[in-house]
């Protein structure tokens, strides 16, 4: 209790001591420090938030996330256009499951959970318009699912059924997708995206869905016009065809000349008719006989030659026909027929040509010179760039016609020429990058180093004259408490009334020889010259030794011997 006491009293003569402006200024200075104290507190402790969805929301799935967080009294946040709902981290993972459970956010389209409730007295109508909204809603949640697709618009056209089949139409389907930024759909993406659509509705054609991105560019390459379709897959089959004999020249000869010392363009023009040829091969030589049929037929006969009067009297009926003469001419007939049937072979063969065969390739071969290095008389390396020879190029045209299997008599034309590749000069570039990196660290250093100067001037000029001025009053006010003389110290030693000097002010004798205060205090004085400046004491003693004493009597030289 001594001790607050003592310093309770300090505080309250420090205070005391000060005017009215150091007593205002200190506690402007409390005040600023306080709530800087307090700010930095404040600020240390702010709760933050994070969205619930990545996605803007729109203002019926706001309203509903805001409910069901009042509900369960989880604080939240929501940004200036309404479209962002914000959470603290801790209640995250846990909401996003939850709205999840419940269906929420929607803005993805309602799925088939629209037909958890059903009223009595829902119309056909309203049943039909419910299930296109279902699967539109289920097609966007699939796509949604694709990596780099941030969200998903399907609309289904989907005409009414008819008894006539020639006024019924197909349905059709539009998509538009928001890709993330710096996404890029591949082709064969879109491709399943088209016939996850297409496959999802009952007698939707692929050829139906239209896939836009969020700009409006068409994204799949489907058209009614079955020869642009195949005019587009023939063109990546082309591209495709001809990288991969580009790649392949390159790889071999980059083995020889090294890599990026070789470039390789391959032109092939392609044939993409349909051609089937049906040829049958007959072998006479083995043929064989498979039947054979012989018919022999003989007729002998006679018959009587006619004889008697001519005329009509002998051929008229009832009449008596002439004489028959007795010699008969006779009729003997043989007759035959053979009839071999031979089995001969064929061969009967059909040949579907491959569509996108090859009828001409053109492949251009650029080659870098050969670069042989070199030491000089200086020890240096010194790196020349050197011509192929002509057997060397001859060989390396044998490995690109065995590689490509290039066939002159179709007219493939092969090029292989040697030149020298121009380097790129990087030097300035990188001298440019190397410039602008340091005047940024120079500009760096010049802005902390001012700031540091600032701060530097603001404490001299600015701090410490003011700790000085609240300070000034008290230093004048504890040097005028001090006592100045002896005798003002023995009267406060002998006064009853400041007890609390006594663990400071040391014990005086009662009397005090005058002469022996002043040059213990003389000596004090000395020794603590020597202490500061021992250097300059040294040269003063120096100084004294050196200097050559006076002659002076005996009685003089005694007292100089005594005081010495």
């Amino acid at each position: 209790m001594d001790f607050f006491n003592r310093v309770s009293s300090q505080i309250k003569d420090f205070f005391g001591g000060l005017s009215a402006s150091r007593k205002m200024g200190l506690a402007v200075t409390g005040v600023l420090i306080a709530f800087f104290i307090g700010a930095l507190i404040l600020w240390a402790s702010k709760q933050t938030y994070q969205p619930i969805t990545h996605g803007p929301l729109n203002a019926e799935d706001s309203a509903n996330i805001m409910r069901l967080l009042r509900e369960k009294k989880i604080p939240f946040q929501v940004d200036v256009t309404g479209k962002s709902v914000e959470v603290p981290p801790e209640y995250l993972h846990d909401l996003r499951l939850e709205l999840a459970m419940q269906g929420m956010p929607q803005s993805s389209g309602v799925g088939y959970e629209l037909f958890d409730k059903q009223t009595f007295g829902t119309t056909s109508f309203l049943n039909k318009v419910n299930q296109k909204r279902a699967l539109e809603g289920e097609l966007m949640r699939s796509i949604n699912t694709i990596r780099g697709v941030k969200r998903s618009r399907v609309h289904l056209a989907m005409p009414e059924k008819t008894a006539f089949v020639e006024d019924s139409k197909k349905p059709t389907a539009s998509v538009i997708l928001d890709l993330e930024p710096g996404t890029t759909l591949s082709e064969k993406q879109v491709y399943g995206v088209t016939h996850l659509v297409s496959s999802a509705v009952e007698g939707l054609d692929s050829a139906n869905v239209m896939i836009l991105d969020s700009f409006g560019k068409a994204l799949s390459k489907n058209s009614h016009d079955s020869l642009v379709s195949l005019t587009s897959e023939q063109a990546d089959y082309k591209r495709k065809l001809e990288e991969d004999y580009q790649r392949r020249v390159e790889d071999i000869l980059s083995k020889v000349v090294g890599s990026g010392h070789v470039k390789v363009e391959v032109s092939a023009e392609l044939d993409f008719s349909t051609v089937s040829e049906q040829q049958t091969i007959l072998d006479q030589d083995g043929a064989t006989v498979r039947s054979s049929q012989k018919i022999n037929e003989s007729m002998e006969g006679s018959r009587p030659v006619a004889s008697g009067a001519p005329g009509a009297s002998s051929n008229t009926p009832g009449e008596q026909p002439g004489v028959v003469s007795p010699n008969a001419v006779k009729n003997n007939t043989n007759k035959s027929n053979e009839v071999v049937n031979y089995d001969i072979p064929r061969t009967v063969r059909t040949t579907n040509r491959p569509v996108g065969n090859v009828k001409k390739l053109s492949v251009a071969v650029l080659i870098d010179g050969k670069i042989t290095k070199s030491t000089n008389a200086d020890g240096k390396v010194d790196s020349k760039n050197e011509q192929w020879s002509k057997e060397k190029i001859s060989e390396f045209e044998a490995l690109v016609t065995s590689t490509v299997a290039l066939d002159r008599k179709r007219g493939d034309v092969l090029e292989i020429k040697n030149m020298e590749f121009v380097a790129e000069d990087f030097e300035e570039a990188q001298k440019i990058l190397d410039g602008a990196t340091m005047r940024n660290y120079i500009q760096s250093l010049i802005v902390y180093g001012v700031i540091g100067i600032i701060i530097t001037l603001f404490f001299f000029f600015v701090v410490r004259p003011y700790i000085r001025w609240v300070t000034e009053n008290t230093t004048d006010s504890v040097e005028t408490f001090l006592p100045q003389t002896i005798e003002e110290l023995e009267k406060i030693q002998k006064s009853s009334t400041m007890s609390q000097l006594d663990e400071v002010v040391p014990d005086l004798p009662d009397r005090l020889d005058p002469e022996k205060v002043e040059g213990d205090m003389l000596r004090e004085k000395i020794v603590t010259i020597i202490d500061n400046s021992p250097q300059k004491a040294s040269l003063v003693l120096k100084e004294w030794l050196q200097k050559p004493r006076p002659s002076v009597s005996g009685e003089s030289s005694g007292k100089s011997e005594e005081s010495a």
